[in-house]
């Protein structure tokens, strides 16, 4: 027997419960309606690869079965039906079979059903045959087709069933689709059917992150918060019985809402009574010394094998590993034991009495504490015992345990654990730690608050210059407070010496830069890689980098902001400590942006959903917002409308929920710009109020983007001559700013609205003056526009593809194929508009409906031509064709003729490329 592809199934047990939960899992219910736009049904999805491997398998004629193995709540019935459903459609005759511990204690109990009235049990010969001429595989279309018989939980199978089924699937009549529950005991029946060289094995695993969020769209009809879709995979494991409990239990909490447009979670997973009830049956029947094991693991694991077996529970670690209720991992140098489910703690800790847990947290405090506490997490891990115990922590505990906490960039526990320190003994320190923590929480106000009296508090240099760099941030990105940053920052200035005013010019350059002064910020940043502290150099770079890309000069500005974010990633991983404020996502930021603009749009996808992934776990909102706000932006200037919009949707919703001003007024922008783009123009002129600067705003890039997308929804309305003059007095400001690249894009958009002639000539120049790969390509985009050439339109198109400015591509492919039309050449039109409809078709469902952006009519082919032409394209020649299609030689040239003009080709070797790239 050999294996077919799966999936990677999840460590240990899922929570499975009885007999009948597996089926539960994988039924077809219908969940409850609460919440608009959500689907009625839990949708059938991420499982494409192993329904095309059923379809292999049955169209082949060389498998006779496939067993569907995974754990419970895995979603196997759920397929096993998916498949049947599949054959149905495709004229076979489906059978189900549901196979019981009730009927197992029959012959042929299960399939009783399935046999002729008149069919002679009593006579396995003669039931045999019946059941043979029953299933005699029936012609459909001119083929003969086999029937498919479903049954699920393949061990409860009898055996004169599981002989009957074996004999029917090795003569051909029946293809079995089986689902088989994993770990279970040896079954005889499964061993009779994986002992066959006909049958495949597919292993079914839980969902990843991307599966998941394919069926949780697919349920709630919208798009879904990356942060949320994490937190979900997390506690579900990816199994889809513990998923759909918990989404369905978001609901009906109100946890889960939909906020612009994009479902995110505001409250604490909780599940459904039904979700609650499997895990507590899997729990029970616990003895009273496994079950203190289990509650201490819900409310302090990871706990070390050491701490357990010191509390007698040694045996008890080992039962419960073989029951799938614990694991035992390394963490670090570390042997630990934790819960094998998220779900298993959730249950647990809501059963146990207050008086109850903190004793259990008094417990293993004092057991910490007698052992020593030396490793660098014990700190926290005893400052947090000794609070939720209702002990006294001292000063030094507690903030040991902060830095613990701000060392792992969990900003919430450092508020908590500084929140009962009184003010009169509040140090430098503890002032500092809150007020950047408050920062990374949102909490604007407070982080001022804090950080203002640690100024007050700072005497030495080295002091000030951290308490400067912390609140300027907070100033600046936070409250929105242009002046009070610079003020501070000068004021700062005064009280140190040459190498402290060095750092403190560095960040006065990354606010110039900020402000639309890019080249007052290059002045400053001169000497950046002079800095002799690396965590401040580092950060000038990072400053540089985005200035140089500013300025056109994306070579330069790609390869700083890599090296400064693998060296910061690479600190990070060494758990070194980075300068206030740091995160290890935030610098991916800089490097989104320098990717951006230099046309690397894949490769800036990449190492921004890598990055936002890592703030994600990180708990990090600040570079979340950011992140997701720049990878809007990328997606925007590919013309992936979707993704942009959900991009940006997500960064404003993040950004109103951290009362971020200026991150809510570029993220409003950019999604202004996206409704725009796809002709919503309500929605974009409400997402323009939401973009509107507050008062003494000065962040350029904001006010571009507003621009931007008050050009676009002017546009939407009819008006693009006034749209045309709105990104015109725009790109003057860019231009004035120093920020080409912005100028660049401006400039190109105006061109996409009739203006090519006005603006060819000044992208020409922004192109030669910088290294832009993407600023080239707007400038010959223009110049073609302008010249209306089709060739070179064609041109642009095809390296737009290269490049994945997708959108570009399509509507210069359009202008070439009409072009070529009014230069009377039929078979280049067909050829760009084939071109035009792929590069549409990369860019998704959104796309552009703006004025003036027209679709490419593209020449289907017929069936006929389409197989003629695929078939030339694997390389067999016009006799071989007609051969095996059974035509003349001439009537396969003909189709080939007409292929080739509507497709704008002209030899087989052209054809062959275009129709690998269709496919």
């Amino acid at each position: 027997m050999t294996s077919a592809p799966s999936s990677s199934a999840p460590d240990g047990h899922e929570a499975d419960g009885d007999e009948a939960d597996d089926h539960e899992a994988d039924d077809h219910e219908e969940a409850s309606t609460a919440g608009a736009g959500r689907r009625h049904r839990w949708p059938f999805a991420a499982r494409s690869e192993e329904l095309a491997a059923f379809e292999t398998y049955l169209v082949g004629g060389r498998v006779s079965a496939l067993l569907v193995h995974g754990p419970a709540g895995v979603g196997k019935s759920r397929l096993a039906e998916e498949c049947l459903r599949h054959a149905e459609r495709r004229g076979y005759r489906t059978e189900r079979v549901v196979a019981t511990t009730t009927d197992a204690a029959l012959p042929l109990g299960a399939l009783g059903h399935l046999l002729p009235p008149d069919a002679p049990v009593h006579d396995p010969v003669l039931t045999f045959h019946a059941a043979a001429k029953a299933f005699t595989p029936h012609r459909s279309d001119g083929r003969s087709r086999r029937g498919v018989v479903l049954v699920d939980d393949l061990p409860l199978l009898d055996n004169a069933s599981a002989v009957l089924l074996g004999h029917l699937a090795r003569t051909g009549s029946v293809f079995l689709v089986g689902t088989v529950r994993t770990p279970a005991p040896p079954s005889d029946v499964v061993e009779s059917f994986e002992h066959e060289e006909s049958t495949r094995r597919m292993d079914l695993g839980g969902f990843g992150e991307r599966m998941v969020a394919a069926v949780v769209r697919g349920f709630l009809g919208g798009p879904v918060e990356h942060a949320s879709l994490s937190t979900l995979t997390q506690a579900s494991r990816g199994n889809a019985l513990v998923l759909r409990e918990l989404v369905a239990g978001a609901l009906d909490s109100g946890a889960l809402v939909c906020e612009d447009g994009l479902w995110r979670l505001t409250g604490r997973l909780a599940g459904t009574r039904r979700l609650t009830g499997i895990v507590r049956r899997r729990l029970e029947g616990r003895s009273a010394s496994q079950h203190r094991l289990l509650e201490r693991l819900a409310l302090c694991e990871p706990l070390p094998l050491d701490a357990l077996q010191y509390g007698g529970h040694t045996d008890d670690i080992e039962t419960l590993e073989e029951q799938g209720l614990v694991r035992v991992r390394m963490d670090g140098r570390r042997t630990v034991c934790v819960l094998d489910h998220p779900m298993y703690g959730q249950v647990l800790r809501r059963s146990i009495p207050a008086a109850r847990r903190r004793a259990l947290y008094r417990e293993q405090a004092a057991h910490l504490a007698a052992r020593g506490a030396r490793r660098r997490a014990d700190a926290l891990r005893l400052a947090s015992w000794r609070r939720a115990a209702g002990l006294p922590v001292g000063l030094g505990t507690l903030l040991s345990a902060a830095r613990m906490a701000r060392h792992v960039c969990d900003y919430p526990t450092v508020v908590t654990l500084l929140a009962t320190v009184p003010a009169r003994d509040a140090t430098l320190e503890v002032w500092l730690l809150r007020g950047e923590a408050h920062h990374h929480t949102g909490r604007w106000a407070a982080a001022e608050e804090c950080l203002r009296t640690a100024e007050r508090l700072a005497e030495r240099d080295e002091d000030l210059l951290t308490v400067t760099m912390e609140r300027t941030q907070n100033l600046y990105w936070g409250l929105g407070d242009t002046a009070r940053t610079l003020e501070v920052n000068t004021r700062a200035a005064a009280r140190l010496d040459e190498s402290g005013r060095r750092v403190l010019r560095v960040n006065e350059a990354a606010y110039l830069l900020y402000s639309g002064r890019v080249p007052d910020a290059l002045r400053l940043l001169a000497d950046a890689e002079q800095i002799a502290v690396p965590r401040l150099r580092m950060w000038a770079q990072l400053q540089r980098s985005l200035a140089l890309s500013y300025t056109g000069r994306s070579g330069e500005a790609v390869e700083l902001a890599r090296a400064v974010h693998e060296e910061l990633t690479a600190a990070e991983r060494e758990r070194r400590h980075g300068r206030p404020s740091s995160h290890g996502s935030g610098p991916a930021i800089y490097r989104i942006a320098a990717l951006t603009d230099a046309g690397r749009a894949q490769e800036a996808r990449e190492v921004g959903r890598a990055a936002f992934s890592q703030a994600v776990g990180a708990r990090a909102p600040v570079p979340q917002i950011w992140l997701a706000a720049h990878l809007g932006r990328c997606e925007l200037i590919a013309g992936h409308l979707g993704p942009a919009h959900d991009w940006f949707t997500e960064a404003l919703g993040l950004a109103r929920g951290q009362q971020a001003r200026r991150a809510t007024a570029f993220a409003g922008a950019g999604l202004a710009v996206v409704l725009a783009q796809t002709g919503r123009a309500d929605r974009a002129r409400t997402a323009l109020e939401t973009a509107r600067c507050p008062e003494g705003e000065r962040q350029h890039a904001s006010r571009l983007m507003r621009q931007l997308a008050t050009a676009w929804h002017t546009a939407a309305h009819g008006a693009t001559e006034e749209a045309q003059q709105v990104l015109a007095k725009a790109a003057g400001q860019a231009r004035e700013a120093g920020m080409s690249s912005y100028e660049s894009w401006l400039l190109a958009d105006a061109a996409r609205l009739g203006a090519a002639v006005e603006v060819s000539g000044r992208l020409a120049e922004l192109a030669a003056d910088g290294d832009s790969p993407l600023a080239g390509l707007r400038a010959r985009f223009a110049a073609a526009l302008a010249a209306d050439d089709h060739r070179r339109l064609r041109e642009v198109a095809q390296r737009s593809e290269e490049l994945g400015a997708d959108m570009m591509g399509a509507e210069a492919a359009t202008e070439a194929s009409a072009a070529a039309e009014r230069a009377g050449d039929p078979r280049a039109a067909a050829a760009a508009a084939v071109l035009a409809r792929r590069l549409l078709d990369r860019c998704g469902a959104e796309r552009v409906t703006a004025p003036r952006v027209r679709v490419a009519e593209v020449r289907p082919l017929t069936g006929r031509e389409r197989h003629v032409a695929r078939l030339a394209a694997d390389g067999l020649a016009s006799q071989e064709i007609a051969a095996r299609l059974v035509l003349s030689v001439r009537t396969v040239d003909n189709h080939l003729q007409r292929a080739y003009a509507k497709l704008g080709v002209t030899s087989r070797g052209e054809l062959a490329c275009l129709m690998r790239q269709l496919r």
